[in-house]
């Protein structure tokens, strides 16, 4: 898919790892018949206070208010919050923490209820794209240097490469060529089809002309 944002594709691979993710949750009610979810619990139900580990395309079919269960907010997102508030987001190796933390934390934003996952989402975005951007601006061709990107991260850091590659070219008049469009060449073909047929024609008249 040659698309920079995959949601909400129903197909999408991405979309579909992101989706499959545990989410730790706490139990806000008690829920019969319903033990077999937590794997460390030896009764058949499931009672107050206790932690579930569920995926998170489930917890997106639940009410954001639902009574059964509170979404906890991942440590990732709590250790990245640090560094948000002491402005050193660029030394974070988000690709390490979670290779889709954006868009997992896009997410879990309804869900929380303290209101943090977004902002640190935004604020994180906000102080790393200078640095994507000189990254991308200083990487050669010989060597590109490896960083621990997130997925989205990754996408604008290649987009970044291509874009500074295309106007170093464009600097250098090495893709100067000019190409004729589309609609142009058909048009051309055109013409030339309307000029055939009328030299065919004109030929006829021509043959069948009486001679004197």
């Amino acid at each position: 898919m040659n698309v920079q944002s995959y949601y909400p594709n129903y197909y999408s691979v991405e979309d579909i790892f992101v989706t499959q993710e545990k989410v730790e949750c706490k139990v806000n009610t008690n829920l019969l018949k319903m033990g077999f979810l937590d794997a460390g619990s030896e009764s058949e139900d499931l009672h107050v206070g206790r932690t579930v580990n569920l995926p998170l395309w489930y917890i997106k079919e639940l009410k954001i208010n639902n009574p059964y269960f509170s979404v906890c907010v991942p440590d990732i997102y709590k250790n990245v919050h640090k560094a948000v508030c002491e402005a050193e987001t660029t030394h974070i190796e988000l690709g390490k923490l979670h290779p889709y933390f954006y868009e997992y934390g896009r997410y879990l934003t309804p869900y929380d209820r303290n209101h943090v996952v977004g902002k640190i989402v935004f604020e994180t975005m906000r102080h790393r794209v200078r640095y994507l951007l000189d990254i991308s601006k200083n990487t050669t061709q010989s060597g590109k240097p490896e960083h621990r990107l997130d997925n989205i991260e990754n996408k604008l850091y290649d987009g970044g490469i291509n874009t500074n590659n295309l106007y170093t070219n464009w600097l250098q008049m090495k893709s100067n060529n000019l190409a004729v469009s589309i609609m142009v060449q058909e048009y051309t073909k055109k013409r030339k089809r309307e000029h055939s047929d009328f030299d065919d024609d004109s030929s006829e008249q021509d043959h069948k002309r009486p001679t004197l």
